[in-house]
């Protein structure tokens, strides 16, 4: 969750300055429109950080698992 709110954070920001450049021509509401966007960038980047974090913990575990076979052929 912490991630997530980060990730948010961060998202909502960027939105901010690029409608403050420009991007409120496009849309009325700057406030409403920079949360949903951010929402949505937020949600799609914390899933992409959880599955890193998924691949990291199976590649620990596939090493071990490779150690505890090289250790029982060696013996």
């Amino acid at each position: 969750m912490k991630d997530f709110i980060q990730t948010f954070i961060i998202s909502f920001i960027l939105i901010i300055l690029f409608l403050f450049f420009g991007g409120h021509w496009i849309l009325q509401s700057i406030w409403l429109a920079s949360a949903c966007v951010a929402l949505v960038i937020s949600v799609l980047v914390t899933s992409f950080i959880h599955q890193e974090t998924k691949n990291e913990e199976l590649e620990a575990r596939i090493k071990a698992l490779e150690l505890m076979l090289e250790e029982k052929d060696d013996r």
